[in-house]
Parts: structure tokens; C-alpha cells; sequence
């Protein structure tokens, strides 16, 4: 009877599991700003020509118009800067164009006990890291397809470190998993607005000021409580870093986001209850140290790309 019912299960599991949605959003814009922020500091430093080459490259991106609209009144380091805060935005912005990707933005397997059963990973987040690097690394391939690479892979790093874009939870309460936390709704306080657990993921490292002056107030204090290490690097294979960083989230998913099964949420807005005492605070904690790591790596991955010879 057992074996039954985990095989009808697993079953049925895996005839819904195609069809369905892709999660949200990772960190919005201030997030994914934030990220780009923190890697130009650190490749401005220490590889000015790193930044040269890319900002060469987006010369020829397919969008270059529209960077330039939102460059405008900048100069110097301070456009350099933004410029790569909204490459990193990019792949968000240029959804429903011909060059959005949906499933390069995840690739999240389940991390509850029901594991066993759906044990495949949705998305291609892993995929699109490697092909784009490929891509903005070779001196004979497009200058316009380089510089979308370039955008894919700085928005990709910081998609995989939120954890609920590596993670999300299946039980019998969510036979279908519930789709890296966006119809699985909490509440900030008692009587307050539901949210989707993977929306308040989103936004909780947020800062005040709108997009621009929150980014960057977003990763000045990242920076500040989170220092770049010494030492690391990506070692011999850039892939292979990525695909550890992953598992960190999906660890970070597990054990912080979900509290390994403890965190309850509803299966409706109207379900949803508060979040537990403290988990605000983890969260954002968290949050901003993912955001930190997520720039200081990707600079690394950036000082690979050069111009051409």
C-alpha cells in the first residue's frame, strides 16, 4: 500500500510538474542593482580594464538606445556604475521582448523530505550561465551577442542567490510544490496585507528612496556589514563556482526561508498567517549578505571577459 501511494504520487507529481509557472522575480530592482553596484566597485579597483571591455561591449547591445536614455546627465564612474547596475537589471526589464529567457531565471529543485519524489530541478539558471559566459568570453562572437551574454550573466548570479530561485517546498499541502513560494502567501503583522513567500523575498532587502538612491543605499550597506573576503576566488572553473553557489541557496532555502518545514504559510491570501517573531530580520540579514556575495563573486566572473585582441 505504501509503495502505492508513493508511486501514485510520484506520478502525479511529475505529470503536473511541466506545466507548472516559472517563480517570480528574484530581487528586484534594488537587489539586482545593488549586485551590479558591487561588482563594478570592486572590478574598478582592481581590473579597470575588466570595465573597459564591458563598457565597450554594451556599445553594440541591441538596447543601447535605452541605456542611453537612462545614462543620461551621468559621466565617469558614476555612469560606468550605473551602467552596470542596469545591465544587471536588464534581463527583468527586456521580459516579453524577443530576447527574454522565463526559465534562465531559476533553477529550483525541492528541499523538503519530499525530495525523493520530484527529485528533477526546473529551470535553466545553470545552463544560461555557462552558454552566456561562453559567448561573452569569445573574441569571434557578435559584439551585440556578448554584450546580452554580459547582462545574462550579471543577472543570473544574483538570481541564484535568492534562495526560493534555487529551492521551494512540495508536502501534501503543496503536492504540486508551491512554486518557489508564490502561492504560498504570509503575513507581515496580524491583520496586515498577504503576500507570496517568494514576493517578500523579493523585496525584503529594500531600502528607501525609489530605485536609483535605494540601489545604491542597498549596496553601500551591504558592503559595509559584509566586506569582500580575501582570498576565494572562482578557481579553475567558473561553472562549477556557479553551480556551488546554487546549492548554497538551496541550502539557504531549506534551512532559513522554509525552517525545514517549520515556517507555515497558506494555500490562499486569505490562509495566510504571520510570520514568525525574528524572521523578518533573518530574512533581510540574509538577504543583504546573498546581495553582498552575489556582487563580490560576480566581479570575478566579469574579469574574465576582455576585448578583442
Amino acid at each position: 500500500m505504501r509503495r502505492s501511494l508513493i508511486a501514485a504520487v510520484a506520478t502525479a507529481a511529475l505529470a503536473v510538474a511541466a506545466l507548472a509557472p516559472a517563480p517570480a522575480l528574484a530581487w528586484n530592482d534594488q537587489g539586482h542593482m545593488a549586485t551590479g553596484d558591487i561588482a563594478y566597485d570592486v572590478l574598478a579597483e582592481r581590473d579597470p580594464k575588466a570595465v573597459a571591455a564591458i563598457v565597450a561591449l554594451m556599445r553594440d547591445h541591441p538596447d543601447h538606445a535605452a541605456f542611453e536614455r537612462q545614462l543620461a546627465g551621468l559621466t565617469g564612474r558614476a555612469r560606468e556604475r550605473r551602467l552596470f547596475a542596469l545591465m544587471a537589471r536588464w534581463p527583468d526589464d527586456t521580459r516579453g521582448s524577443p530576447h527574454d529567457r522565463p526559465d534562465w531565471h531559476y533553477a529550483v529543485k525541492v528541499v523538503s523530505p519530499w525530495r525523493f519524489v520530484m527529485p528533477l530541478s526546473f529551470g535553466h539558471g545553470e545552463r544560461a550561465f555557462r552558454d552566456n559566459l561562453a559567448i561573452a568570453r569569445d573574441p569571434r562572437a557578435p559584439r551585440a551577442d556578448r554584450a546580452v551574454a554580459l547582462c545574462w550573466i550579471m543577472h543570473g548570479v544574483g538570481d541564484l542567490h535568492q534562495p526560493l530561485h534555487a529551492g521551494h517546498w512540495m508536502s501534501w499541502t503543496f503536492p504540486k510544490t508551491d512554486r518557489a513560494g508564490t502561492i504560498a502567501y504570509v503575513r507581515w503583522a496580524p491583520g496586515g496585507p498577504s503576500v507570496d513567500l517568494h514576493e517578500f523575498w523579493d523585496g525584503v532587502p529594500n531600502r528607501p528612496g525609489g530605485r536609483d538612491v535605494g540601489s545604491e543605499a542597498l549596496a553601500a550597506a551591504a558592503e559595509a556589514a559584509h566586506p569582500r573576503p580575501t582570498g576565494g576566488g572562482l578557481g579553475p572553473d567558473p561553472y562549477r563556482a556557479f553551480l556551488t553557489w546554487e546549492h548554497e541557496s538551496w541550502v539557504l532555502a531549506k534551512t532559513v526561508a522554509y525552517r525545514d518545514g517549520a515556517l507555515a504559510t497558506g494555500r490562499t491570501r486569505a490562509e495566510a498567517p504571520v510570520l514568525p517573531k525574528g524572521y523578518w530580520a533573518t530574512a533581510r540579514d540574509l538577504a543583504e549578505l546573498r546581495i553582498a556575495t552575489a556582487g563580490y563573486r560576480l566581479a570575478d566572473v566579469l574579469a574574465l571577459v576582455r576585448a578583442e585582441p
